[in-house]
């Protein structure tokens, strides 16, 4: 009857292109002074001729991005097929990045593909972000200091610094790549080193160039690196009480966004609502929500691994909202009439609610579940400006 949806951008290059441009440097320099192993050198001839790719398109949707959308929008039809009839109103909306916008593009181009009739409505304007990026200023009750804390220049980081030299040792890594450790430790920061390499090995499948580079690590050091991605988006996203829980707090905009445009939507004869944003909206909406998995509440900043795991929202990640009504009332049907069935990479979830059956609830039992959420997290935010 009616699909609300939230995505994430499909697969992308780095954000930070000084990442590409640290590795390659450190390995061009050790190269050119013999200072790499034979397993280095195989990992520098691989990564030398790869470079150019990325140059420029450092954010940008990847090809292998824009299939994901094309093919999570594929599915959707092929599910729910009456809520993409001919002629049937869709609202689309994404962030105002490029990858977003492209990822709304080829979503929306796969449902005309299937359905040419259907009547799409797209638009990435900032007067609507707000509602899709909780963490801006776009959001009324975000704040300066959000934002700063959102992109890790926050108080937070000096300890995450730390944090991160207690916990990695990059020199067993480094002796699989140089000669000698002091040879690394003269040409770069080895544990800069180390993450911006993660970072690059773990994103080259998002460009189509296979986990070559991930072989270089053991698994405890994968793991261990895990743990830090874990940290920064638990402390920057989650119910964490040093921050006063104001990183999920903010996503009441999306929430009640999503909440709203639902009555709305029915009423204007929208079957379908798209959003486009990013994992750690998605991250912190779903702390708000005390979904499975994203509700904890931990002191310690060391142990943000043992209750958060970022894997589980990879790129092209999405929620889905469905909302069903019996046949009977399926023209003008009540709200105690609804079902909702939430599903996160199109697998159902469970709500600390009585279902139905299954994983579907009533939308009133829903409802009243998000309604002292948003009234919790509205009056911390105003207390807290």
């Amino acid at each position: 009857m009616y699909l609300s949806h939230y995505g994430r951008h499909g697969s992308r290059y780095l954000v930070d292109p000084g990442q590409y441009k640290n590795v390659y440097v450190v390995l061009s320099a050790a190269s050119a002074e013999g200072k790499l192993t034979d397993e280095g050198e195989r990992i520098w001839q691989f990564y030398s001729s790869a470079y150019p790719s990325f140059d420029k398109h450092e954010g940008e949707l990847t090809p292998l991005g824009a299939g994901q959308h094309r093919g999570i929008a594929a599915r959707m039809v092929r599910n729910y097929p009456r809520l993409f009839r001919n002629g049937n109103r869709v609202e689309a909306n994404s962030t105002n990045l490029e990858r977003t916008m492209l990822s709304m593009q080829y979503f929306t181009q796969e449902l005309l593909a299937q359905r040419p009739r259907l009547q799409i409505h797209a638009d990435a304007s900032r007067s609507y972000s707000g509602r899709i990026n909780q963490h801006t200023l776009e959001n009324p009750m975000a704040t300066e200091y959000d934002v700063q804390w959102k992109k890790g220049t926050g108080l937070w980081r000096p300890a995450f610094e730390e944090y991160a030299a207690g916990l990695i040792d990059p020199e067993p890594f480094c002796g699989r790549l140089f000669t000698d450790y002091p040879s690394a430790q003269g040409i770069c920061d080895p544990l800069i080193f180390i993450q911006d390499f993660f970072d690059v090995a773990a994103n080259l499948p998002s460009c189509g160039l296979g986990y070559g580079m991930l072989e270089a690590f053991t698994e405890d050091e994968l793991m261990l690196l895990g743990r830090l991605d874990n940290y920064r988006f638990y402390v920057s996203k989650s119910r964490w009480p040093g921050y006063d829980r104001r990183a999920c707090y903010l996503s009441e905009a999306v929430l009640g966004d999503i909440i709203e445009k639902v009555t709305e939507d029915l009423a204007d004869g929208v079957s379908v609502r798209l959003r486009f944003g990013h994992d750690g909206c998605m991250m912190a909406l779903f702390a708000l929500m005390k979904l499975e998995g994203w509700d904890a509440e931990i002191e310690d900043l060391a142990d943000a691994w043992k209750v958060w795991d970022v894997s589980r929202i990879p790129m092209a990640s999405n929620l889905q909202i469905v909302l069903f009504a019996p046949r009977r009332s399926a023209s003008s049907p009540r709200e105690d009439d609804m079902l909702v069935l939430l599903m996160l990479n199109e697998e159902p979830l469970q709500l600390p609610l009585t279902p139905v059956s299954g994983s579907y609830y009533r939308w009133t039992d829903f409802l009243s579940y998000c309604q002292p959420i948003l009234e919790e997290a509205r009056e911390a935010l105003a207390e807290n400006r």
